[in-house]
């Protein structure tokens, strides 16, 4: 069976993984397996796969030196956001989007870049409010496994709790 036709994943159960040291909850699939972070990254990585992390979600919330206050500080943020995207090898963005309010501020993005001879697809959301950044990451190993994850790392994107 190829990865094109395979069935879609089934939920055998769902858990709620808190990360109290880093101030945000993630809805999870039961059996995903957890990776520790290097550096001292307070942040955590789950993947499918007990072997290959190239499947993911990954999350960490970081306290910036600076507050994001101004019109000036966003026009920053999105241009950074935008050509990090943009540099990455053979790069195809399927989406570029933003949510801005006075509290909140939200850059969003999907696309699929190549890392070597393989093409991945990620989906990446980075939250900022006052001095605080939130950053969540999709990815597939290839653009066939994010399509077969899709349903898993569609619900944990959009269900983050942050603390």
């Amino acid at each position: 069976m190829t990865e094109e036709n395979r069935e879609r994943p089934w939920y055998t159960g769902m858990f709620m993984h808190t990360n109290k040291e880093g101030g945000f909850s993630l809805w999870l699939p039961e059996g995903w397996y957890q990776y520790e972070l290097k550096d001292g990254r307070r942040g955590v990585l789950f993947s499918p796969y007990p072997d290959d992390i190239n499947t993911s979600i990954y999350a960490e919330k970081t306290k910036l030196k600076v507050k994001v206050k101004t019109e000036e500080d966003l026009a920053v943020i999105r241009e950074a956001f935008h050509e990090a995207i943009k540099a990455l090898p053979g790069v195809e963005i399927e989406m570029l989007d933003e949510s801005l309010s006075s509290s909140i501020n939200l850059f969003e993005a999907k696309y699929s870049f190549l890392d070597g001879d393989v093409r991945r697809k990620r989906w990446v959301k980075n939250i900022y409010w006052g001095r605080t950044q939130f950053v969540i990451i999709a990815q597939g190993r290839t653009e066939e496994d994010y399509q077969y994850w899709l349903p898993m790392l569609y619900n944990t994107m959009m269900t983050v709790k942050i603390m």
